[in-house]
Formats: C-alpha cells, structure tokens, sequence
C-alpha cells in the first residue's frame, strides 16, 4: 500500500487497517504539502484472533484514515498492489496472547496489532497472537502455531512471547516450551526472537513479576543462540519512570482504565515502541527495516 497525505489545510492523519492495526502514527502535515508512506499489510480472512469466536471482519483490504476535527485527516491518494513471488515481504510472526493480540474492540489494544507502525516495506507482520493462550496451548494449536509454520519462509522472523497464561506452571517447564518453538524456527531457517513479557500493573511502583516467566525466556534465548527482549523490565521500568499513579497510569494506558493486564491502543503503541526500540538498541538483523 502507498498513501499520499496532506491537503489545503493542515491535517494530522492516524493510517489504521484491518481489525485496529496501527500502519502510521499520527502524522502532522502543513497547509498545502503532502507526504507519501508506504505498507505492507496481512490480510487474512479473520482480522484479528486467529482461534476465538469473534468477528472475521470486512472481506478484503480495510484501510482507516482518522485525525482529530481541528485539524482532519487529509488523503489525496492510495495505491496499492498484491504481492507476488517476486516481491514477497520479509515476515515478521508473532506467536502470543492477549497482551500482543489484534484485539477486535478499540477498548482493547495488543502491542503486536501496534508493531507495524514501527516497521516499514519490506516487513510484513502477521499476528497470529490469541487470547487466553499459553506457551504448551499456542505450540499444539493447527490455527497458531501450525498457522505460523505452514506460511514462514527462509530468513522470515518469528516474534515469541508467552508466561501471562502460564500461571502455577515451573520456569523449567515454560522454558523448554519455549525452546521448542526455537528449535522449529531455526529448522526452517527462521529467525526467532525471545521476549518476555509486558508486566501487570497491579501497583507503583510495579512489582514482583517473577510469575510472567522472564526468566524462562531469557534462558531459553540463551540456550537455543537468539536475542532475548527483556519487556518485564523494559515495561516495568517505563511505568514507574511515568511519574503516575496507578490510577492515572491505567487511566491513560489500560483497557477500560481497571484492567491491570491489557492494554488500551495507546498503551499498545506505547509497548510496541518498547520492542521496536530494544530491535535497534541491541542491533538485532530486523532493525534494518525500522521506520525512520
């Protein structure tokens, strides 16, 4: 996708797709100039959560142009192509849960439905993350993991994030469940990234989040030879670097303004910029396609 922003009058424009999927943050442009931005977008025949009973969404490509009323969105042109073997995008999967979803409502925003704002041609992120999954439940499930494997290519990315869903279970446990997906991964000549997950803000300062396993991911990084995203503590040190109350933080960032777990489409960019920032702190291979 290409589109051409700007118009008479100043205009700021949020590019949104499919089900709530961040493409652009919101851009400022002055009276009578005009932009141009490019896309790649994964269109599939359920929008958003692979394997829940929700809503499969609109047939087709769905684009959304949104700003706010003193200064609305301005579009003067939208181009758009189907990908070919010749032009296919390098794939990044996401393999999660609720925290990373494409969440179906706006109360609700999934850091991995928010990624491709960070990212520009020739990714491609295809979020296959799903609520209430676990990192034993996504692994066995055909319309997840099996989804990811039956589509990823030689020198693609998988995303891998899981320990929300697995309460009570040993760190031992979800590590080597995690090494599995490494190990399928680098079988095929993926590129696998570990991360821990965004933690719960049940408190501020934020506290234990042993229970979210980052351990685990961190050991199964170590173990198998992939980069390892410490969002644990990327997030927990964001929340209390906020200088908030827990109130104002879920307020302002949180589904619903209660829920100490998910967050809201604000609080999801936020996370993905997290990730993003961490792809080209530590140099990882896929900080090459960040948007500048």
């Amino acid at each position: 996708m290409t589109v051409t922003l700007g118009g008479a009058a100043a205009s700021q424009t949020y590019v949104s797709a499919e089900a709530n999927r961040g493409l652009l943050a919101p851009v400022t442009i002055n009276p009578a100039q005009s932009l141009t931005y490019a896309f790649l977008v994964d269109v599939r025949t359920k929008e958003s959560e692979p394997a829940e009973a929700v809503s499969a969404g609109t047939p087709g490509l769905d684009m959304y142009f949104s700003g706010p009323t003193a200064t609305p969105p301005a579009v003067s042109a939208i181009g758009y192509a189907l990908v070919t073997a010749a032009t296919k995008p390098v794939m990044v999967f996401i393999a999660s849960d609720s925290t990373a979803c494409d969440q179906p409502g706006s109360g609700f925003g999934g850091w991995g439905q928010m990624l491709p704002e960070y990212f520009a041609p020739p990714v491609d992120v295809a979020n296959y993350a799903d609520s209430g999954e676990s990192s034993s439940s996504f692994y066995g499930s055909s319309l997840l993991w099996g989804a990811i494997k039956s589509h990823w290519s030689a020198g693609d990315w998988v995303l891998i994030q899981f320990g929300h869903n697995d309460k009570g279970v040993a760190d031992a446990t979800v590590q080597t469940n995690l090494e599995k997906y490494v190990t399928d991964a680098q079988a095929a000549n993926v590129n696998a990234i570990l991360i821990s997950p965004p933690s719960r803000v049940s408190s501020i300062p934020v506290g234990d989040q042993s229970s979210l396993h980052a351990v685990s991911a961190q050991g199964a990084a170590t173990a198998k030879g992939v980069p390892f995203i410490d969002l644990t503590a990327l997030s927990t040190a964001w929340y209390n670097g906020l200088g908030m109350t827990k109130t104002e933080v879920l307020a302002a960032y949180h589904a619903g303004g209660t829920d100490a777990t998910h967050t809201s489409i604000p609080g999801a960019e936020k996370i993905a910029g997290l990730v993003a920032n961490a792809i080209k702190t530590q140099n990882i291979g896929l900080a090459q396609y960040l948007r500048q």
